[in-house]
């Protein structure tokens, strides 16, 4: 069983690194296993073709996602204390598995590839609803003012974007872990109850 994951992790790991180098478009199963040291057969009995393999990565990547969204979801505390938290667990995440993140941000955002259709744009959407979900509750509970829910949302979810980012388009970053937080706590400073409109 561990030989197998091993094998499995291999295919994954050189698939990631062809993508991320050649486009996925421009990758051949040729290509992934002969970097990855095993047979054709091999892939095709693990992940049945290319296009299994970028699922596999897709949906790996998305469960780690969504655990950091249950955690947080979970979590109990002040909202602002919360909100950070859930965003430094994402940049954490984006750091930890950085090819993977400029894969999907080249899939999203660049021209078609022909990948097999995943929905990245769950990812923001459900940022966003995390974001608001924590923000009504401090308005809710007197710890922000009484604003546009979904302006909050959309200004820390760009923050989180434009941070992670960097992490991705510049070496090295121009900013990292510790400029988001100060980013939020401006912005979240600006919304607290008893501060200044």
């Amino acid at each position: 069983m561990k030989n197998e994951q091993m094998v499995r992790q291999r295919l994954l790991t050189a698939a990631l690194d062809l993508f991320v180098r050649k486009g996925y478009a421009a990758t051949t199963v040729r290509e992934i296993v002969a970097a990855a040291g095993v047979s054709k057969p091999t892939l095709y009995y693990y992940f049945t073709n290319k296009e299994g393999i970028y699922l596999e990565m897709m949906t790996r990547t998305f469960a780690l996602f969504q655990g950091i969204v249950d955690q947080i979801s979970d979590s109990h505390g002040p909202a602002r204390e919360r909100i950070i938290h859930f965003a430094t667990m994402i940049f954490d995440s984006v750091l930890e598995n950085i090819e993977v993140v400029r894969l999907i941000y080249a899939i999203f955002f660049g021209p078609p590839q022909g990948t097999p259709h995943f929905p990245h744009d769950h990812y923001f959407t459900t940022m966003l609803a995390v974001i608001a979900n924590m923000a009504q509750e401090g308005m809710d509970a007197g710890e922000f003012r009484k604003v546009e829910v979904d302006d909050v949302a959309w200004t820390i979810v760009s923050s989180m974007n434009t941070i992670m980012e960097e992490q991705i388009c510049h070496v090295p970053p121009r900013a990292d872990r510790a400029r988001l937080m100060s980013m939020l706590n401006l912005y979240l400073d600006g919304i607290a109850v008893g501060k200044r409109t």
